[in-house]
């Protein structure tokens, strides 16, 4: 199985690589300088060109502090761009794996968050993040 890595020179996807190191699959680790995912044609070149099944989408705009002040970016990099993978995954039937965060929520419990509770992100990191997923 092909399996392509966006964001791979960020934390999780240094994880990625380290855990992916005794699979069988193939994985390709991508970063902006390999592959804009601002770019929906970048994309198709990449899943079409390397046969690719499966997407997992670890690049965000994560300078929660900055992105306060730079709502464009963070929402191009936290939303269209997951839009432009969500597309491309489904026009070549691949899977998208997408990374959530904790800051779609509100933020108010101490405990660990669960996915099915409702969210309310309180910043722009988180609101930029809730839109990718929708």
């Amino acid at each position: 199985m092909n399996i392509l890595v966006t964001g791979a020179n960020g934390q999780l996807g240094n994880e990625m690589r380290r855990v992916s190191s005794t699979s069988s699959n193939q994985y390709i680790f991508t970063d902006v300088a390999e592959l804009d995912i601002t770019s929906r044609n970048a994309i198709r070149r990449m899943v079409n060109g390397n046969h690719i099944h499966v997407i997992v989408n670890c690049a965000a705009y994560t300078n929660v502090d900055k992105a306060e002040d730079d709502f464009a970016t963070a929402d191009l990099l936290n939303n269209k761009a997951v839009e432009n993978l969500a597309v491309v995954a489904k026009e070549t039937d691949a899977t998208l794996i997408h990374v959530s965060t904790d800051y779609v929520f509100q933020g108010d419990k101490n405990v660990p968050c669960r996915e099915d509770w409702e969210t309310n992100p309180l910043g722009v990191y988180g609101k930029t993040k809730l839109a990718g997923e929708h």
